[in-house]
């Protein structure tokens, strides 16, 4: 199969429709998708941080050497440290970002209504409350904010610490924060990431740490910490095969 026809046939819905797309955004894309699994700002230890639940993340992500497809996966399972169910996470159609969080009791809790380009911005519905939790970042973004219904932010960043690598070693991973208090972090490395899936890939899976204060009266529930982790990583899968398709396109254009 040629690669314009690959082109033509099976890139019909890109994440992002490239051609609107600037030169800047195209570079800071391509840099996001370069160094988000491997780098980040650096961490000073966090004393006050104290891991109190593991819940594990199962999905293999999308390698660097891939067609730039939507993931087949339409379900991602989220396992206690037991490996009982704890969540699961489904999506409807394969093109399509939208994906509805449920427990291991098949009870909807967030619904997320996923959009990945310039001012489509991401929605999570609090099912059964009539209310909303909103993304405030720039789309080309690693870092993500969000905007609770009670008007209260939190951030998951890359970040680079002591104990997110392999064997204790420094490593990067994604932290999530709240009033500059740590509450919780997805540590992807040897020992803790989705088995078959590799350093490099995107979207992948691992041991999301939960910190005391998720379920808490001053902290997040369990479950939005979930599903906001999960849209962080349907943003690596995106900006990954945004990239892709942007190779592919110049590679067309420059042979024919």
């Amino acid at each position: 199969m040629s690669t314009t026809t690959l082109t033509a046939n099976h890139l019909e819905k890109p994440p992002v429709d490239i051609k609107t797309l600037s030169d800047k955004e195209k570079q800071e894309l391509i840099s996001s998708d370069s160094v988000s699994i491997t780098s980040g700002t650096t961490l000073s230890p966090d004393t006050a941080f104290q891991p109190a639940k593991s819940l594990h993340i199962n999905t293999k992500g999308t390698p660097v050497l891939r067609l730039p497809l939507p993931l087949k996966e339409l379900q991602i399972s989220i396992h206690n440290a037991d490996g009982s169910l704890a969540y699961l996470s489904t999506r409807a159609q394969r093109n399509s970002g939208n994906c509805v969080l449920s427990n291991a009791d098949e009870k909807q809790s967030i619904a997320t209504t996923y959009f990945f380009g310039p001012g489509r911005d991401p929605v999570l519905h609090l099912l059964g409350e009539d209310a909303e939790i909103k993304t405030a970042s720039k789309w080309t973004s690693r870092s993500q904010k969000f905007i609770m219904p009670d008007g209260r932010s939190f951030e998951w960043e890359y970040k680079r610490a002591k104990g997110f690598g392999d064997e204790g070693k420094k490593g990067t991973a994604l932290v999530l924060s709240m009033g500059g208090k740590r509450l919780a972090a997805l540590i992807r490395n040897s020992q803790t990431r989705t088995e078959g899936s590799k350093s490099c890939s995107a979207g992948n899976g691992g041991e999301l740490v939960l910190g005391e204060d998720v379920g808490g009266k001053e902290g997040l529930s369990e479950d939005v910490v979930v599903a906001t982790c999960l849209l962080m990583l349907k943003k690596e899968v995106d900006r990954r095969r945004t990239v892709q398709i942007m190779m592919i396109t110049a590679a067309v254009s420059g042979g024919s």
